[in-house]
């Protein structure tokens, strides 16, 4: 629990902490609010169970002679009246101080949650070799959820009606610390035993839904992202019976939790109710004046009416907090990473010379022992065109990767002119490179945001996603085929595109900004023989203009360029 609290105060930003600081002292002045609305049910009960009472009461005679009343009954208005308006005061600001509370836990969800996407997106690209996507979308999404309902939310309920059950408490001590201290202990065994016995069902529970969630996640964006592939397998009864499995046992360990959480709340209640009649009960045996006994069961039965729901509140918080402690880990864990810095471009590193990898080993974290490239060596002259070939698996895309800066090798270099490009120049070079994936990702906006790719669409140059456009040789389909042009929309991963379509777009994105570096990896190899000729010929008019690298496993693909590269891995 202790350690639960500290990593939830250590997630929280400093203006956070600030925040959370004055939600408590609201809460503080909430329970004192409270406290007012109870004890004003006291003395009307008094004074209308025995109307005499004002005169033996100092305090009671003090107010009936202060505002001058003319008979009790004048008097027993007033003072219900009185009661009414502290009681709905009391009340109202309860419900401000709630909604505060509310929208600071419900903003803290926002917060985190971008602050968690951020952390991701500055993580270096073999972070993501080691994370499913399906996993890092369910902490943004699914688990920062889980850590808003099942402890942020359950923490700020706790201390805020922690405050008012000890507000009540404190004034039940006063009146009569014996009766206090026996509901206090009563109440508190109750709840603390029922803790005791499902707190480890709790725990076990919370990660196993946290399991569940992430299968569920997985399984869902695997068959609605291979959709094709799906269909054409007929794997659609596999998939469905995957995500109903795992769907199912994160539905069930979530009404395990609810239960466990909220069942005590019946058994607290009817020891509540026996409680107040034994009180009763005891009071008349010492007292017969009916006048004595109902204002003192008035008192305990309006603080146990707000005091029961109080305890069970807090018991909910701890049984929650519980549950939700495995999502707690994993999101404090992952914004504790350290991030990428990222320093602006500013100004393109653009090669004069020579592009040099030099000395390079790299292996991937998977397989620390198994090197994909050894002593690696490569110049490329700037301004040239380079092709790069080798079988699967030789390091092709790795050289890739490496080139544009997404890999660091654990040994050797990548320079530029003789400047080595390390984490404080990265921006620099990266600014100066157009790249083609041999996976193009299409977002579901128009053509022209695609070719613009991650520039605000009121700010997108026309004139330089047409030229791109025509460069790539998909110009004339945009403009005489598509209903909208460059606004059509070209669906979620560009689903409404063949795929030679999607690669040329993938193509004119990287020329959009006219970079005076292109780096290709297996960009043609969804275009027909055709388009992938008069793709060749834009390529060749660029020959001298720009430093140009691609990889093909066709010999025929790379036959225009200056110089090919064979790739030899001579670890595998």
């Amino acid at each position: 629990m202790k350690s639960d609290l500290k990593k939830i105060w250590a997630v929280l930003a400093a203006r956070e902490k600030r925040q959370a600081i004055g939600m408590i002292i609201l809460v503080i002045l909430m329970a004192f609010a409270e406290t007012i609305g109870v004890v004003s049910i006291m003395p009307f009960l008094s004074v209308l169970a025995r109307p005499d009472i004002v005169q033996d009461n100092a305090v009671l005679t003090w107010l009936y002679n202060r505002f001058a009343f003319n008979s009790n009954q004048e008097f027993i208005t007033a003072l219900g009246i009185a009661s009414i308006v502290l009681v709905v005061g009391s009340s109202a600001f309860k419900t401000i101080t709630l909604h505060l509370v509310n929208r600071f836990t419900f903003l803290l969800r926002h917060s985190i949650s971008a602050r968690l996407l951020s952390g991701y997106l500055h993580q270096p690209y073999e972070f993501f070799l080691r994370y499913n996507p399906s996993e890092l979308s369910r902490n943004v999404l699914s688990e920062i959820d889980q850590l808003h309902n099942g402890l942020i939310k359950p923490i700020s309920q706790l201390i805020a009606q922690g405050a008012v059950a000890l507000a009540m408490m404190l004034l039940l001590l006063f009146y009569n610390p014996w009766i206090a201290i026996s509901a206090a202990l009563m109440i508190g065994l109750l709840y603390g035993a029922i803790y005791v016995l499902v707190r480890k069902r709790l725990g076990n529970t919370g990660q196993a839904r946290q399991n569940a969630n992430g299968e569920r996640f997985q399984a869902c964006n695997e068959a609605l992202g291979g959709i094709k592939d799906v269909k054409i397998t007929h794997a659609v009864e596999a998939y469905q019976q995957k995500f109903n499995q795992s769907s199912r046992d994160f539905s069930r360990h979530q009404a395990n939790a609810e239960t466990l959480s909220q069942s005590p709340l019946y058994m607290v209640e009817t020891a509540g109710y026996t409680g107040l009649i034994i009180l009763a009960l005891i009071l008349m045996k010492q007292s017969n004046d009916i006048g004595q006994v109902l204002p003192v069961l008035g008192l305990y039965g309006f603080a146990a009416y707000r005091l029961l729901p109080s305890a069970q509140i807090m018991y909910r918080g701890f049984a929650q907090l519980k549950f939700s402690s495995a999502a707690l880990d994993t999101i404090h864990q992952h914004l504790s990473l350290p991030r990428q810095e990222n320093h602006p471009a500013s100004t393109a590193l653009i090669p004069q010379q020579e592009i040099r990898l030099q000395g390079i080993r790299f292996a991937y974290p998977s397989a620390p022992d198994k090197a994909v490239l050894q002593d690696f060596e490569l110049v490329i002259p700037a301004n040239t065109s380079v092709g790069i070939i080798g079988k699967s698996g030789a390091g092709k895309s790795t050289v890739m990767d490496l080139l544009l800066g997404l890999l660091e090798p654990q040994a050797g270099t990548l320079s530029v002119d003789g400047q080595v490009i390390d984490s404080s120049n990265i921006q620099n070079w990266q600014a100066a490179i157009g790249y083609v994936p041999q996976h193009i990702y299409l977002a579901d906006t128009s053509i022209a945001e695609n070719i613009a790719f991650g520039v605000p669409a009121g700010q997108i140059d026309m004139q330089a996603v047409e030229r791109a456009a025509r460069a790539a040789q998909i110009h004339e389909f945009i403009v005489n085929e598509l209903p909208d042009g460059y606004q059509s929309k070209v669906g979620d991963r560009g689903i409404r595109m063949s795929g030679g379509q999607r690669q040329r777009i993938g193509i004119a994105r990287a020329l959009y900004r006219d970079p005076p570096v292109l780096l290709m990896d297996e960009a043609t190899s969804a275009l027909d023989n055709d388009t992938e000729a008069a793709l060749n010929q834009a390529v060749n008019a660029l020959a001298g203009q720009k430093t140009i690298v691609i990889i093909a496993h066709r010999e025929k693909t790379l036959s225009q360029l200056e110089s090919i590269i064979t790739i030899f891995n001579k670890c595998i």
